[in-house]
């Protein structure tokens, strides 16, 4: 039986393989997302996998610590019943702004070598 044309069940028609969904690839959250945190497409031993690679490092950094500063956060609210200021911000901010920075330092980069 071929995966692709016939269906296990009889009437109903299988639409495609599961290989073939399409994934978004056009401009939205998920591809920003992905271009953030997925894995780093660009030739060993250049400055762009150089700062592909730093971008990674300090938005996992900031991911990571966020979280758990969010947490304490939240379980310092429910214990004293008292909302403090985020100061979880200082890290979100800062780290967001650098991965920010190196993206921007990626894409310029790419741009005057084109």
């Amino acid at each position: 039986m071929d995966s692709t044309t016939e269906s296990p069940h009889p009437g109903l028609a299988r639409s495609a393989p599961a290989d073939n969904i399409r994934r978004r690839s056009g401009p939205g959250p998920r591809s920003f997302l992905d271009e953030i945190f997925g894995p780093v497409h660009a030739p060993v031993g250049t400055l762009e996998r150089r700062l592909l690679l730093a971008r990674s490092a300090i938005a996992y950094l900031g991911l990571v610590t966020t979280l758990i500063q969010v947490v304490v956060w939240l379980m310092i609210t429910m214990t004293t019943t008292h909302l403090d200021p985020p100061w979880w911000l200082w890290t979100a901010v800062p780290a967001a702004a650098a991965a920010g920075g190196l993206t921007l330092g990626c894409r310029w980069h790419r741009w005057w070598l084109s």
